[in-house]
């Protein structure tokens, strides 16, 4: 057994948070009639906001970046969790639903940009700032 799928360890409960996380993506997504890639993305981008606004850090390109990167599955867990479990409540958290607002063409542009582009150019298109800075 490799050691993220040991019983009682951190890298367990993630790797069983991951596979919850991906569960409860699929069971949104049917639900509501969306893709399960912008039902996760979606919670993803709460999970950055909650994290963010805990730490006392204002939500800015370069912080989203950082958190980004610190986001564990048990935190986009939960904001799936509450999304299952409080649809009416869940556009009141930061940041929820913006991906679902984008265009279908926005949408299959940024799919194509993920599949073909690495996370650090993702990340510099995504959010550096006016001057160009990640």
């Amino acid at each position: 057994m490799s050691a993220e799928r040991k019983p009682g360890t951190n890298a367990g409960r993630q790797f069983d948070a991951y596979r919850h996380t991906k569960i409860l993506t699929s069971e949104i997504a049917a639900r509501q009639g969306l893709h399960e890639d912008i039902v996760f993305s979606d919670a993803m981008h709460v999970a950055v906001a909650l994290r963010l606004d805990d730490e006392g850090l204002p939500y800015t390109k370069q912080n989203a970046a950082w958190m980004f990167e610190r986001i564990s599955p048990s935190e986009v867990r939960e904001v799936l969790l509450f999304r299952r479990d409080r649809p009416a409540d869940y556009h009141d958290l930061p940041k929820a639903g913006e991906l679902e607002a984008l265009s279908g063409a926005s949408r299959e542009a940024a799919s194509a940009l993920s599949e073909t582009l690495s996370r650090d150019r993702l990340n510099a298109l995504f959010f550096a700032d006016a001057v160009g800075n990640a």
